[in-house]
């Protein structure tokens, strides 16, 4: 068995545990990984799976995710949230890389079966402004390429959110499958029939997980285009809708106009392991998503044109 340190240049997570078998790396995940912040290291398995097998191609082929379940009785509801979109993301990242990519365990049946009724929460409000008292948040500077992307694109917002729940949503936890509504899009477009999510990042937010958030973010919009997940039935009850969701679902029922979606690292520093190798292999997708890194520089640029 090789060690890992003496192929990779470079800083790996010690709450991974990454060996190499043959070709194959083998990347164990704790329980910890589990249950927290898709962006952090422990968890953010796509992200260091994407960019050893980019960037050492010559010493990996295949990638294997291994853990151990969890007993979803015993977690909290935010563990739980975070466990089920682990398993989520799980499942996505086998079915969209079947040629270099194995999970073990397999996700339970049971919840592959559940997934077609998992339905996605929607903003019950406009978002505050709160943020403009600092200029140096990150928040900030999403609202400043906002302002400049509705001007732009057909349809510009910001802070989507991808909760999803089981049949209804519901302020009860029982519902919830993924972290509720604290996971949302940073920003999104809509021109013709492409759809576009953007992870924005600052220079103070560095982490390969940007590469593990836009996949997850991605991937759900696209199954709320292809109607494997759906908005809520009270959803297109809603006498006035907030940030653009109704344009977004019009979009998408009954029309299907989308044809095409979109996700972009928008950052002007990325992890020096995210590299545009990285970027070549999350294209390679078998769901069709187009994935792009622009720097917040260019990005404005263009925009101003």
């Amino acid at each position: 068995m090789t060690d890992i340190h003496s192929i990779v240049s470079g800083e790996l997570p010690s709450q991974i545990d990454f060996n190499i078998e043959g070709k194959t790396l083998v990347i164990q995940l704790r329980p910890k990984g589990l249950i927290e912040n898709m962006q952090s290291d422990p968890a953010a398995f796509e992200g260091w799976a994407m960019c050893l097998k980019a960037n050492y191609p010559k010493h990996f082929s295949n990638v294997v995710i291994q853990w151990e379940p969890l007993d979803i009785g015993s977690l909290s509801p935010s563990e739980r949230g975070h466990y089920y979109r682990f398993l989520y993301r799980a499942d996505k990242f086998q079915t969209n890389y079947p040629d270099w990519v194995s999970i073990c365990p397999s996700v339970p049946q049971s919840v592959i079966d559940e997934i077609p009724q998992w339905v996605l929460n929607y903003p019950g409000k406009d978002s505050t402004e709160s943020e403009k008292e600092n200029p140096n948040a990150e928040s900030h500077l999403e609202r400043r390429l906002l302002s400049l992307m509705r001007n732009h694109f057909s349809v510009a917002n910001h802070q989507l959110p991808v909760g999803l729940f089981y049949k209804t949503v519901s302020s009860k936890t029982e519902y919830a499958r993924t972290s509720r509504g604290l996971s949302q899009i940073d920003l999104w477009s809509l021109d013709n029939d492409v759809l576009t999510v953007y992870e924005l990042k600052n220079d103070v937010n560095i982490s390969v997980g940007i590469v593990s958030e836009v996949q997850f973010y991605a991937n759900v919009i696209n199954d709320l285009v292809c109607h494997r997940v759906n908005y809520p039935s009270d959803f297109f009850k809603k006498k006035k809708h907030y940030r653009d969701t109704e344009k977004l679902a019009a979009a998408i029922y009954p029309s299907n106009r989308i044809k095409k979606v979109n996700g972009v690292l928008l950052a002007d520093k990325l992890h020096p392991f995210v590299t545009n190798e990285v970027i070549s292999l999350l294209a390679t997708n078998k769901s069709g998503i187009g994935y792009s890194a622009v720097s917040v520089q260019d990005f404005e640029k263009e925009l101003l044109k």
